[in-house]
């Protein structure tokens, strides 16, 4: 006869489950960290996407109103040119028709350079020879297209702009240098830059190369005066565009033609106010109620896997438990035999066996704890004169 041998329900067959409900648990959460990272990722890099398309707007406005400008002043250049090379294309200019141009036109004064800087003819009033080298007038021949200058000092104490527009004629390329009133052209620029769409509540400024106001739509910008706002004159200087002054913002593009700038200024409030206040803070709290969700939903798995592995080992024990049992019986049986023919030494060997497969199968049945001196204290003793009472069926809760 062979009889089966129990080990008892240690750590070594519940280990490999408990390893692998902790590596389930651990890339669970892992898992939804990456999540919750690349969604909050994902949802600053739109909101930051969405703010640099609003500044993108702003300088777009910006290029947009520059370009117009330029286009203005490079149509009235065109027309002057032709009319320009009729009226003073010839070998003489007349002094009349170069007045009657100044008078048209508004003008401080006029007067016809030469290619090689010479001054056929002027109104009075005219600078000397050393208005022919200014850089706009050489620029001006070299590439043949109108050049403005910036302001500068006048007559009275009055600011001026000097235009130089070329023309050809028979007798090599001319210019016409043409001084004009800048409240005559504040007024223009201003006017056109109050028709432009406004972005964000932006202050719009025309500036010169040295930063001062060349036109302004509104009025506390006084032409040929600097910037009201020093903060964003000594921004401007430096740069094209960007942040200053702590919530300020501003973009600047060069017109074509002149040293000048169109130059936008605006708060930061009001240039990101689309994606500020609620339409900001909302995905957040979306965001934020997800990721709370997230982890009771991690912590709900991490008990559904505890009490998995509960019963996984409980049913590991009961399994263990039973065969246990059965070592206990057969010992039993192969005692009593031993005792029945005699056999003593062999009788006490099966029960000290067996008294061991009975302590295991307690231990099994207490959760795998193993049983210290002195655990169970009994009000009475165990009863040794009778056999024990048969245990009571469960009731199965039925009538």
């Amino acid at each position: 006869m062979s009889f089966s041998t129990a080990t008892a329900p240690g750590g070594r067959s519940s280990e490999p489950s408990a390893a692998r409900f902790r590596a389930l648990f651990l890339g669970a959460g892992v898992l939804i960290v990456l999540l919750l990272g690349f969604f909050a990722y994902s949802l600053a890099h739109s909101q930051q996407q969405q703010r640099r398309d609003l500044e993108k707007r702003f300088h777009d406005r910006a290029d947009v109103s520059a370009a117009v400008t330029e286009a203005i002043f490079g149509s009235a250049a065109s027309q002057t040119q032709v009319q320009n090379a009729a009226r003073f294309g010839g070998a003489t200019i007349s002094p009349a028709a170069l007045a009657r141009t100044a008078q048209q036109s508004q003008a401080q004064y006029v007067a016809i350079i030469a290619s090689d800087g010479g001054v056929l003819a002027a109104t009075p009033g005219a600078p000397t020879q050393s208005r022919t080298t200014a850089p706009y007038v050489v620029k001006a021949l070299r590439t043949g297209s109108n050049q403005l200058s910036n302001l500068i000092p006048g007559p009275g104490g009055s600011a001026i702009i000097e235009s130089a527009s070329p023309f050809p004629t028979a007798h090599g390329a001319r210019v016409e240098l043409t001084a004009i009133k800048a409240q005559l052209l504040s007024r223009f620029l201003g006017g056109f830059l109050s028709r432009v769409p406004n972005v964000a509540a932006a202050k719009s400024y025309v500036i010169d190369a040295n930063g001062n106001v060349v036109g302004s739509p509104g009025a506390e910008a006084m032409t040929g005066a600097a910037l009201p706002d020093r903060k964003l004159a000594a921004a401007v200087a430096g740069h094209r565009t960007g942040s200053y002054d702590g919530d300020r913002y501003f973009a600047t593009a060069p017109i074509g033609g002149s040293p000048w700038r169109v130059v936008l200024s605006t708060s930061k409030s009001k240039l990101y106010a689309s994606v500020n206040g609620a339409q900001r803070t909302i995905p957040w709290v979306i965001f934020a109620a997800f990721a709370l969700v997230a982890a009771l939903g991690l912590l709900l798995f991490r008990r559904v896997l505890i009490a998995t592995s509960e019963l996984q080992r409980a049913e590991l024990s009961r399994v263990h438990a039973i065969e246990i049992n059965d070592n206990v019986v057969q010992r039993l049986v192969v005692a009593k035999y031993a005792l029945d023919r005699g056999a003593t030494e062999t009788s006490q060997e099966k029960l000290g066996e067996t008294l061991r497969e009975a302590q295991q199968l307690v231990t099994s049945l207490l959760e795998e704890k193993e049983i210290a001196p002195g655990v169970l204290r009994r009000d009475a003793a165990a009863p040794t004169d009778h056999p024990p009472e048969p245990p009571v069926p469960r009731s199965s809760g039925r009538a």
